[in-house]
């Protein structure tokens, strides 16, 4: 039996590197290294999966695009200030902040950096978790308490407020009839009924909130549902100056969805964009196919955009940063396209904009439960 040659120091040494290659390219969190100019060095599979990005499309290149775009800037003069200094704020520390991927769409992270010094120069490492799953169950259960509290409230309030609000805005509209009422006591009833009809619809709101929907699930083509929004709501826009644009990619894959419920989801959207616009101003309604065959709608503005500070609450119903607003629209956008079994998100900059994206399974990605396979129509 022939024995095996010893292994020379070379093949050892390879060997050992191998192993801990492997080790890091196994890893499930994401391993992204950069050197002192910014240029990505190493990337491994977990790296790939969490930006989309192929390694060799990242390599050699600059870190900015796994960078949301507003923060690229800092970044680089934070790694500058460092090699000038020395001095560390998140070295051999962890934080939490977002990535960007390659589709544009942002995630939060879990982030630690480490420095190696090498013959070469110093090679920066990050080590990064997607706390995506995490944020979302703790975001559920939030959302979970709030719609027990919102239910049990609007038990009690819808039963002892409708019947008096019914019978208040029936005889202000009976006294608005009376011939010899003068103009400002007509005006005061007129304010009490314009008053009545919102409480009416603050109540309708909170019911819809609070209490399972009904779905009259379909097979829809949803440049059908657009168009259909498009005609509703372009005259309204067009009264406060603002133009909507609507954009439609080709090949769409349809949807289970009820179509009545997606319309209601895109009107408060779109009343939303046109509330924080100017006129003068343009609003973006677009549809596209994702890569995973979703359907991808977006509604753009030019607005006020939102607050940092308030970004974490928009989606807390009665939270509202609008003179006259309920705080619910939002949260109820939200529940209505997670129950289609898609996902809404809002990304806002302060006198920027906003834009909202709703992703959408297409037929055969597998939707909400409760929908149907296929159906007609």
């Amino acid at each position: 039996m022939q024995e095996h040659e010893p292994l020379s120091e070379v093949q050892e040494l390879a060997q050992e590197l191998e192993k801990y290659r492997q080790i890091v390219e196994t890893a499930g969190d994401a391993v992204v290294s950069v050197n002192q100019h910014h240029e990505v060095v190493y990337m491994n599979a977990a790296a790939e999966r969490l930006f989309g990005y192929e390694r060799g499309e990242v390599l050699g290149g600059d870190l900015a695009p796994l960078i949301p775009q507003e923060h690229r800037q800092a970044h680089r003069h934070y790694l500058e200030r460092y090699l000038r200094t020395g001095q560390a704020r998140l070295m051999g520390h962890s934080a939490e902040l977002l990535a960007q991927r390659k589709d544009g769409t942002r995630l939060p992270i879990s982030i630690s950096f480490s420095q190696a010094n090498l013959p070469d120069g110093p090679l920066f490492t990050a080590i990064m978790r997607d706390l995506s799953a995490e944020r979302s169950l703790a975001q559920q259960v939030k959302q979970s308490q709030q719609l027990a509290l919102v239910g049990q409230t609007v038990a009690t309030v819808s039963h002892e407020i409708r019947t008096p609000l019914v019978l208040i805005g029936g005889f202000a509209r009976q006294l608005g009839k009376e011939k010899d009422l003068s103009p400002q006591g007509r005006h005061k009833l007129e304010l009490i009924t314009q008053e009545v009809k919102r409480l009416e619809g603050l109540l309708s709101e909170l019911n819809d909130l609070a209490r399972p929907q009904r779905y009259a699930w379909q097979e829809v083509a949803l440049p059908r549902v657009l168009e259909r929004v498009r005609e509703l709501m372009e005259p309204q826009l067009a009264r406060d100056g603002l133009r909507l644009k609507l954009e439609l990619a080709p090949g769409m894959p349809r949807v289970a969805a009820d179509p009545d419920r997606l319309s209601q989801v895109l009107i408060n959207l779109l009343q939303n964009a046109a509330q924080a616009s100017q006129p003068g101003q343009e609003i973006t309604l677009s549809l596209e196919a994702g890569p995973l065959g979703q359907a991808l709608l977006t509604i753009s503005d030019q607005g006020s955009g939102i607050a940092p500070q308030h970004l974490a609450q928009v989606f807390d119903p009665f939270f509202t940063t609008k003179q006259r607003g309920t705080g619910l629209g939002l949260p109820l956008a939200r529940r209505i396209v997670e129950e289609h079994g898609g996902h809404l998100e809002l990304e806002s900059q302060a006198s920027l904009g906003t834009r909202v994206r709703v992703s959408l399974p297409g037929l055969g990605l597998g939707g909400p439960a409760s929908a149907p396979a296929s159906a007609g129509g």
